[in-house]
């Protein structure tokens, strides 16, 4: 992997599904901004490292309905979204889910850039490896059929577009191993064996979830086939100060994907 400019010598560290690169940007961090801007990049330098990064691992993209279709997206407290269950809340927790669960297009990596840290702010996550050793028999198979449906994200309905029901399958067996959909909050079971195995699922989850506190200059890649993220809640202070990422969602291949120059279109 070719580092990007403004990167020191990094530290790895692979855990299961995700994988910590510390001390990777090394360039000044403006002041956090307040509002999104679609028109302004406050930080560029961190957005051409990124996006060098991301596209050595695949292909970084952006969606059509999500930030305007920005390949990298800025994520830092809003206040009108303090309680809302999207990227810039703070004062709540972030359920885990994986990335644009109900997308048939879902990124395969979530790489996430820290240039402002906040201690109280961990980024949570679960591997599917661990998640299936707390589940029974009974209940992976049901997981493995058609009768579940996860709602749209509420980022991708921002400018009032519909909400959906899509029909999911949180486990599948691959080549790979075991891949998996999941979202905390938006994910329903339409059976009574669904929703007993849903339950499992859930409780399996909690149980298996971890914590990393990113640092400034840090990068995490999260496998979203195969792990499920989220983030514990914050205080933020909205005076320049606040927790700042840059998140970049990665595809392996824009083969037989429907994108317009990277941006891919949303239809349901």
């Amino acid at each position: 992997m070719t580092l990007a400019t403004h990167a020191t010598t990094p530290q790895i560290i692979t855990a299961s599904a995700v994988t910590l690169i510390s001390g990777y940007f090394t360039a000044p961090v403006p002041p956090t901004p307040l509002v999104f801007n679609a028109q302004h990049d406050a930080c560029p330098t961190a957005t051409v490292a990124l996006i060098r990064f991301a596209d050595n691992i695949g292909r970084a993209v952006g969606y059509d309905r999500e930030q305007g279709g920005r390949l990298i997206q800025d994520i830092f407290p809003v206040r009108s979204n303090e309680l809302a269950q999207v990227s810039s809340s703070s004062k709540v927790v972030l359920g885990s889910h994986t990335e644009t669960a109900f997308h048939p297009h879902k990124p395969r990596y979530v790489v996430l850039l820290c240039l402002r840290s906040d201690p109280q702010a961990a980024t949570t996550y679960a591997d599917v490896a661990d998640i299936i050793v707390h589940l029974s028999d009974e209940d992976l198979a049901v997981l493995q059929a058609n009768e579940f449906v996860t709602s749209v994200d509420p980022s991708f309905m921002s400018n009032g577009e519909p909400d959906v029901q899509v029909r999911v399958t949180p486990l599948t067996a691959t080549d790979e191993g075991w891949s998996l959909i999941y979202d905390q909050l938006l994910m329903r079971g339409t059976t009574p064996r669904a929703i007993a195995a849903l339950s499992a699922l859930h409780h399996a989850v909690k149980h298996t979830t971890q914590q990393v506190v990113l640092a400034a200059g840090d990068i995490l890649v999260i496998d979203n086939h195969r792990c499920v993220h989220g983030r514990t809640p914050f205080a933020p202070r909205y005076d320049g100060t606040d927790r700042w990422l840059k998140r970049a969602l990665v595809v392996q291949s824009l083969d037989g994907i429907d994108a317009i120059e990277r941006v891919i279109q949303t239809r349901l």
